[in-house]
């Protein structure tokens, strides 16, 4: 089972295949047969210019391309919603490219922006038909996974009901006792323990029907989709690496003060 990262990466890739080749037709019909220079020199500030071709038209760089040079290429092909598509696919390839965590709704959006994409161009069948059944895939996981979450939770509400139940009786049970028993013999004895039955009782109602269903066991966390083995998510929890990078640069920076006043 793919990642939410992963089904992006793959989606990504798929692109990349399936709309290279409506990407140099319309290219050499607008440029000529010096297209590939062409489109280099506007990429002249990227980093991986002087890659070689093969390596050089990844999703990056066509994505980039395609948003350039669309007044005088591919808008006469393409409309604005295809334009939108475009400049919605740069912005999630720059965050998976940064390695930022996705949702598996997140997925499921560029897989289905991708192939919107590529059904526009007419061609790309064969990815369109994978980039199809990674939808499918993706939807039996979210199905799955909230038919699960309803089955848990719908088994929890049944517990919790009869343990409030059981609670609620038997509470009910030590009152009815104390006032048959008790309370005529002694009333202020049978009035305490009655007050008592129900503060405790009532409070261990409360709490248990609050209470959420627990997580047992090695799982996946829902945001990140990596295995945890406790109920919250250390890697959706921790601290951004800068956070701590800022806080051991204050540390150092504050020895280092105290180290200078101490010479003084």
């Amino acid at each position: 089972m793919l990642t939410a990262h992963e089904t992006i990466g793959v989606a990504l890739d798929q692109f990349t295949q399936g709309v290279m080749p409506f990407f140099e037709r319309e290219l050499q019909a607008a440029y000529g047969r010096e297209w590939r220079q062409t489109v280099r020199s506007s990429l002249k500030n990227e980093r991986h210019s002087q890659l070689p071709d093969e390596a050089f038209w990844d999703a990056h760089a066509i994505l980039t391309v395609m948003w350039d040079h669309w007044n005088a290429v591919f808008r006469q092909r393409l409309g604005l919603f295809q334009r939108s598509l475009v400049s919605e696919l740069r912005e999630y390839r720059n965050l998976w490219a940064h390695q930022t965590a996705f949702s598996e709704d997140d997925a499921y959006r560029v897989v289905d922006t991708v192939q919107r994409l590529l059904s526009a161009t007419g061609q790309a069948e064969e990815q369109l038909e994978d980039l199809g059944r990674i939808k499918l895939d993706l939807l039996r996981q979210i199905l799955g996974r909230q038919m699960n979450d309803d089955l848990i939770r719908a088994r929890s509400n049944r517990e919790r009901m009869v343990e409030v139940g059981l609670f609620g009786v038997a509470g009910c049970a030590i009152i009815a006792t104390t006032v048959l028993a008790m309370i005529p013999k002694n009333p202020l004895a049978g009035l305490i323990l009655c007050v008592f039955t129900v503060v405790v009782f009532g409070y261990i109602v409360i709490n248990r029907w609050r209470s959420n269903p627990p997580v047992h066991g090695v799982h996946e966390c829902p945001k990140c989709r990596k295995v945890i083995y406790s109920e919250i998510c250390p890697y959706c929890e921790a601290p951004p690496s800068s956070t701590i990078a800022r806080g051991t640069s204050s540390l150092r920076l504050d020895t280092l003060r105290d180290a200078t006043s101490a010479r003084i």
